[in-house]
């Protein structure tokens, strides 16, 4: 974010860790930052960024980001103050499936505003205690409710 909260950047997309068996890198990717590719859109013209926050492990927060054939996609998410709140770069020609873990969509905010009702934004379904909306190219501030009892 430009406000230097996540000031600090990991990209180890050729990390490998033999020891573990396979690449450390598609892991903070696909896992951590939630950057996948979606199989109906080749070449990251379609992706998925579905982060895993993991409070009980220490796994509060994450920046990095995906250099695709259309450009530069970043995932920077954390958890504070009882709050989630991702901040998402879509490049040009691309479209993205975001994954919010929250509970009750109605309660998702995108800049402020309902992200449900916003413009560019389109409210897929609830998955379990995800909310998952498409959106295209641009930069999108998601934050939603984090911690005990519903979300």
């Amino acid at each position: 974010m430009q406000d230097g909260v996540f000031a600090e950047t990991w990209d180890g997309g050729n990390a490998q860790m033999p020891s573990c068996g396979g690449a450390i890198g598609l892991w903070l990717h696909e896992a951590v930052l939630g950057i996948r590719p979606d199989a109906t859109g080749p070449g990251f013209q379609k992706f998925f960024i579905a982060p895993q926050p993991d409070p009980a492990t220490g796994l509060t927060w994450a920046r990095g980001s995906y250099d695709s054939p259309y450009g530069r996609i970043i995932s920077a998410w954390k958890i504070a103050d009882g709050r989630f709140s991702l901040h998402a770069v879509i490049p040009a020609n691309s479209t993205a499936t975001i994954e919010i873990p929250n509970t009750r969509a109605e309660t998702v905010m995108e800049s402020g505003k309902p992200a449900a009702t916003s413009a560019g934004i389109t409210y897929l379904r609830q998955d379990g205690d995800r909310a998952v909306f498409s959106v295209g190219a641009g930069h999108y501030t998601f934050t939603s409710n984090w911690g005990s009892g519903p979300r």
